[in-house]
């Protein structure tokens, strides 16, 4: 469309004026001077006052004084309304990407509540080198824990081991039997008489559930996490207490006192957390780890051994347990067991993996 004034090429299909020389472009119905819609049958425009023509003179036009002014503002009043539009629809678009994300999150915590957990009950790990393994002087170190340096990625660990309360919806929605509890309590003790392969069952219904890949942390993954960041026998620094953790208290380590000797599980946030917010790191059951046991260190440590049932080999351990002495429960400290075996000692812990995104 062209503007038979100017001749000014018209992009705007709906434009009422000339964006270069301002003339009205007179559509139907509406003012040919201001662009008001018009009532039917309408002989003068009700906002500036001009006839109703349906082909105004170019020249010699006796314009309402009212108009000749509000001619003048069409033009950059139209761009102040588009910018407006444009303006209010981004706020729309915002608005509605803020509550489909809090709707998101609503359906994603009620899947966790379902199961046992809620979005607290993770702690980010962020990925990082340490140095894994034990110095030559630390005492009741083993020869299995030779020093070596290992970079991790970034992931997420429940503060917890898993309790009875969790594994005992998944019992039921599976429909097997719940472990023993060995008359201790279950709710939120740890979870104990638990193979490695029903460690890792749990970890792929709860996957399934919440639709995150869910697995048992690497043994690599589980030394970082607790050691947040020491580099001492155990996070709390070179010695621990029976008030730190849950151990065979009548015995001692570098110094430290005698104390309870408990006998049993304890629940599992009775003792302080650690400086990166996860409790029993040290003590009270031995966790499952996805690792196979590798005596020499020499990168097993930093794979997971996945769900293959025919893959007997011996799994890792770590933590010590409410049962061992300090020295067992020491960050460095191994331990490995037969993946089909479980005890009342043992449990699991589990991790999340993160979302790697590119920036």
């Amino acid at each position: 469309m062209q503007c038979a004034n100017c001749h000014h090429q018209i992009e705007d299909p709906e434009a009422l004026f000339c964006a270069q020389c301002g003339q009205s472009l007179c559509r139907e119905g509406h003012c040919c001077y201001c662009g008001k819609r018009l009532h039917q049958k309408a002989n003068f425009c009700d906002r500036c006052g001009a006839p109703v023509t349906v082909n105004p003179p170019l020249q010699n036009v006796s314009v309402p004084p009212l108009f000749k002014k509000t001619l003048r503002q069409v033009a950059p009043l139209k761009g102040i309304i588009q910018e407006e539009v444009r303006h209010h629809v981004e706020q729309a678009q915002v608005k509605r990407s803020i509550e489909r994300a809090i709707q998101r999150e609503k359906a994603h915590q009620a899947k966790l509540l379902k199961c046992g957990l809620c979005e607290s009950d993770w702690i980010g790990i962020a990925g990082g080198k340490f140095i894994m393994g034990s110095p030559l002087d630390e005492k009741d170190r083993f020869e299995n824990e030779r020093q070596h340096e290992v970079h991790v990625g970034r992931f997420e660990m429940l503060k917890t081991p898993v309790t009875f309360a969790m594994f005992d919806i998944f019992c039921d929605e599976v429909r097997r039997n719940r472990p023993r509890d060995e008359n201790w309590g279950r709710g939120n003790r740890p979870v104990i008489n638990i193979t490695y392969w029903s460690a890792m069952d749990y970890c792929d219904w709860l996957s399934k559930q919440t639709g995150a890949n869910i697995r048992l942390p690497t043994e690599a993954e589980w030394e970082y996490a607790c050691r947040a960041g020491t580099n001492t026998a155990f996070w709390t620094g070179k010695s621990i207490s029976p008030g730190q953790a849950n151990f065979d208290g009548n015995y001692t380590y570098c110094g430290s006192g005698k104390g309870a000797s408990r006998g049993q599980t304890t629940a599992v946030n009775e003792f302080p957390a650690n400086p990166w917010g996860l409790h029993d790191m040290h003590g009270n059951v031995w966790e499952w780890c996805a690792s196979i046991y590798d005596e020499l260190y020499s990168g097993l440590e930093q794979m997971d051994a996945g769900h293959l049932d025919d893959d007997l080999r011996e799994r890792v351990v770590r933590g010590g347990s409410w049962h061992n002495v300090p020295g067992g429960l020491r960050s460095a400290s191994r331990n490995k067991l037969m993946p089909n075996y479980h005890y009342l000692r043992i449990g699991f812990r589990i991790v999340r993996d993160v979302e790697q995104t590119s920036h």
